[in-house]
């Protein structure tokens, strides 16, 4: 059989569902779209695709994988937009094996069913990066908090993963809940799923906020202290993220004493090489991504060749003005560090970042718990 011979059409039985793939394969056999179930919350990492034997025509990725002893084929394509479609053929027959997906309790239908999920999962692990929302917005929010202000955030349904909160670090008290709902339950002109975001306002504001377009009133909790705003870009992330940086002001308490913070800052040896210039000095001006404050931690990421944390760093000016503009970096503040430590590039490496939850470099992010606990058993080293 050659890969070539398959072409994935649409999927026969797409639906919107919203119990999770275990449950689906636990349940009596019904049509279900197990793909989207399965990448749901993840996008492909294109260099991954290609290392684990994907090929790429026009944008979109295909592979085609025997199973159950060679008997059956998948194959498995991933479309320009992320989406991911797959075909089970039963080698012999070179035809699809329209069981899998209709209603059966035949156990060997079953055990093909859960082979091709299991194989789902293999290259959902192997080639994809897990995100914790669907839209591109939720996603920029989710990131706007943690570079701004890092608070801790958790899902406080204990039957809902998809729902977070943020949270006052202090107080603990919730500023900013990211929720998935029927479109509906906000406009009953609009259908299909939206991803939300419920934030705390002003109470004398809310009248005026909920004629914006993008805002209603608040779903599912206090309606004259919360708003909710759809996260599908009907709002500009600068009007979104303002509201949410309000939200979290009503909250957080101002006596509270200053908290150091901890981020970590990507330095691309490309355009400059950090490196070279520790070597010689103790301190450098560096692009301000993040509200810093003097004496919250930097850990500085440098990219390939060594793609790895090499120093610890302090705050110890910020807000110095610049005026950089380029192709690829715009700079308009900055802050200046002073070296605290240096690192073997073979300590902390992005392979080791991953397992603390950072998926990638491309912006300054905040030290997650964990990892800032393993940063802190390290000894220094000169």
């Amino acid at each position: 059989m050659k890969e070539q011979n398959y072409r994935k059409g649409d999927n026969p039985l797409p639906k919107e569902v919203t119990e999770t793939a275990e449950e689906v394969l636990e349940e009596t056999p019904v049509p279900r779209d197990v793909e989207t179930l399965v990448f749901e919350r993840s996008r492909p990492d294109l260099r991954r695709l290609a290392e684990n034997g994907f090929t790429e025509t026009a944008g979109t990725w295909v592979k085609t994988i025997l199973f159950h002893e060679g008997e059956f084929a998948a194959v498995i394509a991933v479309d320009p937009s992320g989406k991911v479609s797959g075909t089970v053929i039963e080698v012999e027959m070179e035809e699809e094996y329209l069981p899998l997906r209709t209603p059966s309790n035949n156990a060997f239908v079953n055990t093909i069913r859960e082979e091709y999920y299991d194989l789902l999962k293999e290259i959902k692990d192997s080639c994809f990066i897990d995100q914790l929302y669907e839209s591109d917005q939720a996603i920029r929010l989710h990131e706007h908090l943690q570079s701004s202000f890092g608070d801790p955030f958790d899902h406080p349904f204990a039957k809902d993963s998809r729902s977070t909160v943020y949270r006052d670090p202090g107080g603990r008290k919730w500023y900013a809940l990211i929720m998935r709902i029927d479109y509906e339950k906000l406009d009953e002109k609009r259908s299909g799923k939206v991803e939300i975001v419920n934030l705390k306002a002003r109470e004398d504001e809310i009248g005026k906020l909920i004629c914006e377009r993008g805002i209603y009133p608040c779903y599912h909790m206090n309606k004259k202290m919360w708003i909710t705003a759809v996260l599908d870009d009907t709002l500009s992330d600068q009007r979104l993220f303002a509201l949410a940086d309000t939200s979290r002001s009503l909250v957080v308490k101002n006596t509270a004493p200053k908290a150091i913070n901890e981020w970590i800052v990507p330095a691309n040896p490309k355009y400059y090489d950090l490196t070279k210039h520790f070597r010689v000095n103790r301190t450098a001006e560096w692009k301000q991504s993040v509200k810093a404050s003097v004496g919250d931690i930097v850990y500085i990421y440098t990219a390939a060749p060594y793609s790895a944390i090499l120093y610890k760093t302090e705050v110890v000016e910020t807000d110095i003005p610049a005026s950089y503009h380029s192709s690829h970096l715009r700079i308009d503040k900055l802050m200046k560090l002073k070296v605290l430590k240096k690192y073997p590039p073979e300590l902390l490496t992005m392979k080791v970042l991953r397992t603390f939850g950072v998926r990638s470099m491309q912006g300054s992010k905040h030290v997650p718990i964990e990892l800032k606990k393993v940063i802190d058993s390290l000894e220094e080293i000169e």
